[in-house]
């Protein structure tokens, strides 16, 4: 095959020319590996990025990983100590709604308790002054009023100018354990109250 110069090129190159048959000249052939060196070089460089591309890539995609599994075990952390507080919390407004009943119990059984203090201590005063009176009482008990329908009511004792000393020791003994007793009540009842 035969082939001829290029008429347009400004830029020779000494020893081409025209040949014939199929060997190259050696001038020709370099040019032709120099090109295809650099045009070589251009994709081992791009090759080469691409690599350090995906290798990054990998690497960041390995850390992300990494992040969010760390992110993920906080949030789980998170949860479960929220949990164990709420679990906390109801426990202690279920115990706090049970000191409020007992509260609530102790506060009538200490109301109850006044009521019987008081009633009792009228009837102490009453019984005191009956007994000044010389020993009859004004109202007789409530259960024993229909005990004496019909009957003539007690003679009075005998009116003396001082009282007599057995039922004057009797009463002082009996008010003194009533007030040991209901002191003792009372400490009792400050001590439940204290815990």
């Amino acid at each position: 095959m035969m082939r001829q110069r290029n008429p347009g090129r400004g830029d020779e190159v000494m020893g081409e020319g025209v040949f014939i048959g199929d060997v190259e000249e050696p001038a020709r052939s370099s040019k032709l590996e120099k090109s295809g060196q650099s045009e070589g070089g251009c994709w081992k460089s791009l090759s080469l990025f691409l690599i350090v591309a995906a290798v990054l890539s990998l690497c960041l995609n390995a850390y992300q990983f990494k992040l969010i599994d760390g992110y993920l075990r906080n949030i789980q952390e998170l949860t479960d100590t929220h949990n164990e507080l709420h679990s906390v919390w109801e426990v202690d407004r279920h115990s706090v709604e049970e000191c409020r009943t007992e509260m609530h119990k102790m506060e009538t059984h200490m109301n109850d308790k006044e009521t019987v203090n008081t009633k009792l201590e009228k009837e102490v005063t009453r019984l005191r002054r009956a007994i000044q009176k010389g020993g009859v009482t004004d109202d007789p008990h409530p259960d024993h009023e229909d005990h004496h329908e019909g009957d003539t009511p007690p003679t009075p004792h005998p009116e003396q100018n001082y009282p007599t000393r057995p039922n004057h020791q009797q009463l002082e003994e009996q008010q003194k354990q009533q007030q040991l007793q209901e002191q003792d009540q009372q400490r009792q009842l400050e001590e439940q109250l204290k815990q």
